[in-house]
């Protein structure tokens, strides 16, 4: 099995291919770029570092290791601070609960596998393997689909500059395509009724809000019972 970067199955990924070697081409062009001084003392465990997805810009990396309370751990934070100090390095999203680690990172300027094998090596792991097991559980899918929206969240929160994220723009787009729907009406095609992502756009968005509109809604019956109460004191003088 062979993922988009070219890593392989065979053995562990930290090790050179030799197959991939030519004549003549020396040990140094087979090591990946050595980014940064290394740690005086590497964690050291007794595992590998598991890819388990990956596409262009995109990994996803399990380890038992992983399976931490928070990112205290002087693995995970072994592992982060390499990871970080690469070139083309852009996120890291950790799920305690699972041991797994979702990594961005610019397809343009970084190899996958250069990235992993510097993350295992300064954080004392036993090289890079794929993982060999193709079915998720229910628990690793929930959990793909849940960082990837926590990722396209974040992307959003970023670009609008932290004024508004899915919670706004989702429920915005809906009632956009209402608009488009009411003017198209028949001719709308694909698009649903407008009436329909009207209902939707509100209903997600009071969903996404409902704390904020329950304490509006308490603030405004107390100012209720406030102005009431004080127009009868007034009437009874």
């Amino acid at each position: 099995m062979r993922t988009h970067s070219g890593l392989e199955t065979k053995g562990s990924a930290a090790e050179p291919d030799a197959g991939r070697a030519s004549e003549g081409q020396s040990e140094k062009e087979l090591t990946p770029p050595d980014w940064g001084p290394e740690s005086e003392e590497p964690p050291g465990v007794d595992e590998p570092l598991l890819l388990v997805h990956h596409h262009p810009g995109y990994l996803r990396i399990r380890a038992g290791a992983f399976l931490q309370k928070d990112n205290a751990s002087p693995i995970v934070t072994a592992a982060r601070t390499a990871a970080e100090g690469v070139p083309g390095f852009r996120s890291w999203l950790l799920n305690p609960k699972t041991g797994s680690v979702v990594l961005q990172y610019d397809p343009g300027a970084l190899e996958a596998d250069d990235l992993l094998k510097h993350i295992a090596k300064r954080a004392g792991f036993r090289g890079v393997e794929i993982a060999t097991r193709n079915k998720m559980t229910r628990q690793e899918v929930v959990s793909g689909f849940l960082d990837m929206v926590q990722g396209i969240n974040r992307a959003a929160d970023r670009l609008t500059g932290g004024r508004a994220d899915l919670r706004e723009l989702g429920p915005a787009a809906l009632a956009a395509i209402s608009v488009v729907s009411f003017i198209l009406n028949d001719n709308r095609g694909r698009l649903p009724q407008w009436s329909s992502a009207l209902y939707h756009s509100y209903r997600v968005f009071m969903h996404w809000h409902r704390p904020e509109t329950r304490t509006r809604e308490r603030v405004a019956r107390e100012e209720d019972e406030r102005a009431a109460s004080h127009d009868e004191s007034g009437l009874k003088g």
